[in-house]
């Protein structure tokens, strides 16, 4: 099963070319390495639902990409 849990989900984050902090205070561009490192992570982003943690489905792709 794909794990859903804070670590992973920082991971992910950090290497997701769509990260975007939730709550529009991003300076205009996409890329994570913009924002705190602490709040990188996919429930922080603006792409985030619950139910299936991203609405772009790069979430799982990612994890199976870097073997996460």
């Amino acid at each position: 099963t794909m794990k859903k849990d804070e670590k992973t989900f920082h991971e992910v984050a950090e290497r997701c070319t769509r990260f975007s902090p939730a709550g529009g205070h991003h300076c205009g561009c996409s890329n994570a390495t913009n924002s705190t490192s602490e709040n990188v992570a996919c429930n922080n982003c603006e792409h985030y639902e619950p139910n299936k943690v991203c609405t772009l489905d790069l979430y799982e792709e990612i994890v199976a990409n870097h073997h996460l």
